[in-house]
This record gives structure tokens, C-alpha cells and sequence, in this order.
């Protein structure tokens, strides 16, 4: 078995390093180099060869999928179901499918296909210099006074020049933020050389610019909450510590900070007009709480089953129905898919964190610990933000999502079948 992934691993990995730096290629393809077909179809034939090396290695006989094999045959059936149910919107239907599904396959590409440590480190410093590309970009856009498009800027609110680099808004690029810095700081503590370890944490300092920079609230709690999460699975003291200093932070950030300090006084207004009644009146009115519950309403419709895929709350809904936004896909999926598909769908993502949070115990005091740990963080970011995001709607961040979540998986199932790291 290790020898099947070892061959169909190695020889995918320069297939998977063009993956690692899909925001880039595809800024590139669309924005400067607009080929026809090619621009917007390489993603898809990278998708395809990638899929078929695992196909390869599957039946070769290469890993075996852990229990999380039955929620993912369950929740493609249920998809599969909706679809074909709804003969009368077929091309929204087919395209909310493809929507919610064509990324999840990169779990089986990094399940599959991933054939050793040299490999997962090589996707990781991959992964993270474009991040850091995408994070500086955003940073030099502040510097210079880019103005944010007006979309991304709140009506009446100081603030209009939000980082967003070359991923289409600010909040994408703090979700993206949120998922490259842990890594990083992981990186930095993993590698030996001095120059090496300079250069990753000061990657890693960027990310967190460019992430403070986005403005994005929900990026930030999310990494909050996310750092939480690793504190605690490492040391449940640090987590103590992490909340304290945060209560800490807060505070002085609420009574010490002005308004009128650079960027650190945007900080403070972004977080603490969330708790004025003018935004709660808007957003019920006009923004994020409206748009929860009117999927909310949706869903009630149709508790079970939702409304259909591609009929709400996405990009999908509003080409084909008109619909807006949800800004969160936890809500956009209450819509579409109902209690019985989103409930298959939170379980999926749980048990590839449960699966993530065991391999990151057992290599606790290993030299690998810091840059699965850091991997573990940002994806419980991603996760996270999308409860007030509709972040998997991003093409490269949900393949991003669900091709480590695959990697993780893979550790998890080698550690009873082969040595570990």
C-alpha cells in the first residue's frame, strides 16, 4: 500500500504544487492572459487529472478511507436526490450541485495522493508563498489608499480602504488570511535554519497585516476561536491564557484605544459598532440578520429537504431566481438543503476536524507538531467564517478546505497501517 501512494504521489505532486497556487493562475488567466475556454475551464481539467491519479491509486490498492467514508457517500446521494427531483429549475439545480460539490472531491485528491513528509511540506510552503503573495498585495493596496469597491464598504462607515488583493473582497482575503497565517507561524517553528525560520514568520507577520487589514470581523473571531481550539487541543493552560489575553485586549481596546489611532482605531470601530442598536436596526433591516432569517423562512418551507440546490442565498440563486446573498453558507444551506443536508454536511466537517485533532495529539513533542497544528488552526478558520460568509462559494478556498482536510485524514489513517512521522 505505501509503495502505490509513494508512485501516484510523486508523480501528481507537480500537478498539486499548480493546485497550491490556484489564486494566483486563475487572477492570472482571467485578469492578463483571458484565453477562451482555457481561463475558465483550467481549473476544472487540473480537477479531472488530479481525480484520476487518485482513481489510480484507489484501485492499486492505496489507503483505505476511514468510518468517514458512509456521511460522504450519504451526503453526495442526498445532492444526487435534490438534483434530479427537481426536473422544472434542471439548470439551476445542476449548477447548485456542482456549486456545493465539484470542490468537495480535492478530499479524495489529498487523501489519496498524499505520499509523505517531503510532499505535505512542499504543498504547505507552497500554499503559504502564494498566501503571502495574496497577503502583501493586500497590504501594499492600504498603503497606497486603493480604494475598496463600494460594495465591500458599509453606508456611512470611515473606513474605505479595506485590503482585498487579487480575491475579489476583503472578506475572502481575511478568510484566506485566516487560513495561511497559523501555517506559517507553524512553518517558522518547524524549520531548523535561521534565515528560513526569519522568512516564515515574517510571512507570517504579513498574513496577519493583511488579515487586520480586510476588516473582516467574522475572519477575525473566526481565527480567534480557531486559536482557542489549538491552545486547547495542545495545552488546555495556553487556552486559558489565550482567553485571558484576549478579555485583556478587549478591554484596553475599548477604553485606552482612540478611534482616531491608525489601524488599531479601526479595529476598535469595526468590532464595537457591532454592538450598537444603529447596526443590529440595519442589519435586520437591510443586512447579515435579515438575510438569516429569511433562509431561515425558506427552510421552513421545506424543513426536511430545503428548497433545492441553487435556489438560495448563493451565486446560483441570484442568477437564476434573483435571490441575494446569504452571507453565511451555514444559512445558505439551511435554505437549500434543509435539516437532513446540513446536518450530513456539519457532520462530514466534524469528522475530519475529530479525525485532525487525533493526529495533532499524537504528534505532540514530534519536530512535525507546529505545522499540522497550524494546518488544524486555519481550516477550523475557514470552517468557522463560514457561518457569516459564503466561503465555500470561493472556488480555491473551499478545494483549499477539503484537500487538507483530506491530507489530515490520510495521516490519521496511516497511523494504524504504517510508522508514523
Amino acid at each position: 500500500m505505501r509503495e502505490t501512494v509513494l508512485k501516484w504521489g510523486s508523480r501528481s505532486s507537480t500537478w498539486l504544487s499548480l493546485l497550491m497556487a490556484y489564486p494566483i493562475i486563475d487572477y492570472v488567466l482571467r485578469k492578463f492572459l483571458p484565453i477562451p475556454v482555457v481561463s475558465s475551464l483550467w481549473d476544472e481539467g487540473l480537477l479531472i487529472i488530479l481525480l484520476l491519479f487518485a482513481f489510480f491509486a484507489y484501485i492499486q490498492g492505496g489507503r483505505k478511507l476511514p468510518a468517514i467514508k458512509q456521511p460522504f457517500i450519504a451526503f453526495l446521494v442526498f445532492g444526487v436526490a435534490l438534483m434530479v427531483t427537481d426536473m422544472t429549475n434542471w439548470a439551476a439545480s445542476v449548477e447548485g450541485f456542482r456549486a456545493v460539490y465539484q470542490y468537495m472531491f480535492a478530499f479524495f485528491i489529498g487523501f489519496y495522493l498524499l505520499a509523505d513528509k517531503q510532499q505535505f511540506l512542499q504543498a504547505l510552503k507552497v500554499l503559504s508563498a502564494i498566501g503571502f503573495i495574496a497577503g502583501l498585495y493586500g497590504v501594499v493596496q492600504v498603503v497606497l489608499g486603493v480604494e475598496t469597491p463600494l460594495g465591500w464598504v458599509q453606508e456611512g462607515e470611515s473606513t474605505t480602504t479595506r485590503a482585498f488583493s487579487f480575491v475579489t473582497s476583503p472578506n475572502v482575503l481575511g478568510s484566506y488570511m485566516a487560513l495561511i497565517a497559523p501555517i506559517t507561524v507553524g512553518l517558522a517553528l518547524y524549520v531548523t535554519g535561521r534565515t528560513e525560520r526569519l522568512i516564515w514568520f515574517g510571512a507570517a507577520l504579513t498574513t496577519l497585516l493583511a488579515l487586520v487589514l480586510t476588516g473582516s470581523r467574522g475572519a477575525w473571531i473566526a481565527l480567534a476561536v480557531a486559536l482557542f481550539v489549538c491552545c486547547y487541543v495542545w495545552k488546555k493552560r495556553w487556552a486559558g491564557y489565550l482567553v485571558l489575553a484576549g478579555i485583556v485586549g478587549i478591554l484596553g481596546l475599548y477604553y485606552v484605544v482612540p478611534e482616531s489611532t491608525p489601524v488599531i482605531g479601526t479595529i476598535k470601530n469595526r468590532i464595537f459598532t457591532l454592538f450598537t442598536p444603529e447596526y443590529l436596526e440595519a442589519s435586520m433591516k437591510a443586512g447579515r440578520l435579515e438575510r438569516w432569517v429569511t433562509a431561515y423562512d425558506r427552510m421552513r418551507l421545506e424543513p426536511l429537504f430545503g428548497v433545492g440546490l441553487g435556489h438560495h442565498g448563493g451565486a446560483v440563486g441570484s442568477r437564476h431566481f434573483g435571490t441575494i446573498y446569504t452571507d453565511s453558507y451555514l444559512f445558505k444551506s439551511i435554505a437549500e438543503l434543509g435539516l437532513i443536508g446540513v446536518s450530513l454536511l456539519i457532520g462530514l466537517i466534524l469528522m475530519i476536524f475529530r479525525y485532525a485533532s487525533k493526529v495533532v495529539r499524537s504528534l505532540i513533542g514530534k519536530p512535525e507538531f507546529f505545522i499540522v497544528l497550524g494546518l488544524f488552526g486555519g481550516l477550523i478558520a475557514v470552517a468557522l467564517h463560514n457561518m457569516v460568509e459564503n466561503i465555500f462559494e470561493v472556488p480555491f478556498m473551499s478545494l483549499y478546505f477539503w484537500l487538507f482536510g483530506g491530507f489530515l485524514v490520510a495521516l490519521y489513517a496511516d497511523q494504524s497501517t504504517e510508522k508514523r512521522w
